[in-house]
């Protein structure tokens, strides 16, 4: 991997004076922002912030105009305040909704005396504010032109994985910042895990970890991630991974024919563990406003011939022709049953997803989170792939375990992928396996996420938030899929002249 750096950082040097005459990628004229602008045309005068200036939004947009201004007192020491319906003068900065290039996160925005920023819908504005922010960070002074900006992909993205470590809330809210400085905007929360179950439960409070965060904890990160346009979604991750729950529920544990107990996973074969589960995703399912629940469904059993038990469970539950993986093929549908009736969308991990040996179809309204060919090793093996999912009627996000997964320690952390190499040989269309997606496949794919393991960490907050730096802004670069530099070694000066969010 070293080598593999060393040469490409070589390799970058000595043709990087010929960068500049590359077809679709910016000139040092085109300002700088993460991800890239998608289109923008310079001239007329520019735009100078200072003391007088102000946010002029309509009050359908009060939300936005009000983070934004907190936002550019934090960025500039400046008090900035918030006028409604006013008529802009130079150096406002006026937020507006109408037509914009784009979808519904696309903006216009405009660069004059008075900066103008046009969106499609609130968060078109918001994302246009966010380029706004980017642009004063490096001068108070934006030279004048019109950017049309807008993503590619709707999802965009960072898992945390507060089961392994738990986090504190400061943290999780700089992470908000930072996500919507970059315009990403999802937050998942890996929230059980082989260490703990991080939210206070009522229903069982056994298995409630020491650390953990109560349901208005969840509630205030929840409203501080919506005022910066980032959607927090959960993820319960049954039925493995569920050693802090079956601590206490030790009846409930999978044990194989040879009498080998298992710490994480749950017998699916048992009543009570469905009553279980039911009574921990029913209770929580109304505290996460998102429209998307994670059902989680990874590493569960690999051979189903260990635990005849399933077997004889799914024969009574789907019929004589039902086998062992059935059960675990049930508890997808089920929860996902659990999940819409609730008015949300079940989301869930690809690798136990694999063909034959099976009778019951999983459902193809859940979105497949595809990380794993579920090898072992995560690049081979028999899992469908990304495209076989699309195939049969799957909307898929990729998260490839290369390189999207950060893994602050255990058996995958040598694997981590700097954010160079992320940068150069990587792009949302290209799947675990190395398979590419055409554009029409591509469709289907809603876009990816950084993931943040935490195995056998030993890593501090701030350790972690630093390993994750420079790749969280390849994520959000690459999920826009503007024509940004065409070599990372082009694309570090951009992050060091946009720099950190606000605050």
């Amino acid at each position: 991997m070293r080598r593999l750096i060393t040469t490409l950082a070589t390799v970058g040097l000595s043709i990087a004076a010929g960068l500049a005459a590359v077809p679709g990628y910016a000139s040092s004229s085109t300002p700088q922002t993460i991800p890239a602008l998608r289109e923008w045309t310079a001239g007329g005068d520019g735009y100078l912030f200072g003391s007088g200036s102000r946010v002029v939004a309509s009050t359908e947009l009060a939300g936005t105009a009000r983070t934004f201004a907190e936002d550019l007192r934090s960025l500039t020491g400046v008090p900035v305040d918030v006028v409604f319906g006013a008529k802009a003068e130079p150096g406002d900065i006026e937020l507006r909704l109408g037509t914009a290039d784009g979808g519904p996160e696309g903006y216009l925005l405009t660069v004059a005396p008075a900066i103008s920023v046009l969106g499609n819908t609130n968060s078109g504005v918001f994302l246009g504010t966010r380029s706004v922010l980017q642009l004063l960070r490096q001068n108070l002074a934006v030279p004048g032109g019109i950017a049309r900006d807008w993503p590619r992909y709707p999802e965009r993205g960072l898992m945390v994985d507060a089961g392994r470590q738990y986090f504190s809330l400061d943290w999780l809210r700089q992470r908000v910042r930072e996500l919507s400085y970059l315009k990403m905007n999802q937050l998942y929360l890996h929230l059980n895990d082989v260490n703990g179950f991080r939210l206070r439960s009522d229903t069982h409070p056994e298995v409630t970890s020491a650390q953990h965060y109560t349901k208005q904890e969840i509630r205030d990160l929840i409203d501080y991630a919506a005022a910066y346009q980032v959607d927090v979604i959960p993820e319960l991750d049954f039925p493995g991974h569920l050693d802090p729950i079956l601590a206490a529920h030790p009846d409930l544990k999978l044990v194989s024919r040879t009498g080998a107990v298992s710490d994480s996973n749950i017998d699916l074969s048992q009543p009570g563990a469905w009553r279980l589960m039911e009574d921990l995703i029913t209770e929580f399912l109304p505290l996460f406003p998102s429209r998307f629940w994670h059902i989680g469904a990874d590493e569960y059993v690999t051979d189903y011939a260990d635990y005849p038990q399933l077997e004889t469970y799914a024969k009574q539950r789907f019929g004589a022709t039902a086998t062992g993986k059935d059960a675990y093929h049930g508890y997808f549908n089920w929860a996902n049953e659990l999940v819409k009736a609730s008015g949300k969308t079940a989301r869930a991990h690809n690798d136990g997803l694999k063909p034959g040996g099976a009778t019951v179809p999983v459902a193809t309204d859940i979105i497949i989170e595809h990380w794993s060919m579920s090898g072992p090793p995560p690049w081979f093996g028999p899992a469908y792939s990304g495209k076989q999912l699309i195939a049969m009627g799957y909307r898929v996000q990729n998260g490839s375990f290369t390189p999207t997964h950060h893994t602050a320690g255990g058996w995958a952390s040598p694997f981590n992928v700097p954010a160079p190499i992320m940068y150069d040989t990587w792009d949302p269309t290209i799947f675990v396996d190395g398979s590419r997606l055409s554009e029409m496949e591509d469709r289907s794919n809603l876009g990816s996420k950084l993931k943040l393991w935490c195995d056998e960490s030993t890593k501090t907050e701030r350790q972690l938030a630093d390993a994750i730096h420079d790749k969280l802004r390849v994520m959000a670069q690459h999920t826009w899929r503007s024509s940004g530099p065409p070599l990372y070694l082009l694309f570090a000066p951009v992050i060091k002249a946009v720099g950190e969010a606000p605050a």
